[in-house]
């Protein structure tokens, strides 16, 4: 079971590096702002503002899938379905259209797969699993797992992260407010001794 957290663990590190701090810098008031009215959403059990619910049970079915719950909360538990809602309707606006034709197209192969099926969602897992490993390099898996990430780490307050679960998987300490020395870089620079690393 420790093995799987810390897999879990070191993959969300991984993914939250390569989401590139120049893109988060220039677009966060953006995010910020869709997060929070996420949040708001997600807390009043409201309807969805900007996701067909069938389209909502397909990409929260593939967010489940990207970070499942196991010996840890997942995505579904931190509530990333309402960041992707929010998010589709304010900064991520320009690939909504993308994102709809892309699950049209994923939905077509559900079909091709299981004819007793006719979304994402309504596969079982192994299937679901199975047609998202052949989908790994397309554009909508790429935006979903970026979304996904994005509402499992986010502020509580923005949306999705729902009672810390993202943070805590990754170790994250959630204080209200920080005291210097912040980590190893600066804690010389405390004066306790030379600033040089």
């Amino acid at each position: 079971m420790q093995k799987t957290k810390t897999t879990r663990r070191g993959f969300l590190r991984a993914s939250a590096g390569l989401i590139g701090g120049g893109w988060l810098a220039a677009n966060w008031p953006g995010i910020a702002a869709a997060a929070e009215a996420a949040a708001s959403a997600r807390d009043a059990g409201a309807e969805f503002s900007h996701l067909d619910p069938l389209d909502a049970a397909d990409l929260e079915a593939m967010a489940a899938l990207i970070i499942p719950d196991d010996d840890s909360p997942g995505a579904r538990e931190a509530g990333v379905i309402y960041f992707m809602d929010t998010a589709l309707g304010s900064i991520f606006a320009a690939q909504a259209a993308g994102l709809a034709a892309g699950l049209a197209d994923l939905n077509a192969k559900v079909v091709a797969l299981d004819a007793g099926a006719k979304r994402f969602a309504g596969l079982d897992s192994a299937r679901q699993i199975e047609l998202l490993r052949r989908e790994e390099s397309s554009p909508i898996f790429g935006g979903v797992r970026f979304m996904t990430l994005c509402g499992f780490l986010a502020m509580p307050s923005y949306g999705g992260n729902r009672n810390h679960v993202g943070w805590d998987l990754i170790g994250f300490d959630h204080r209200h407010a920080w005291q210097p020395p912040f980590g190893y870089y600066d804690a010389k620079a405390a004066g306790n001794g030379d600033t040089d690393v």
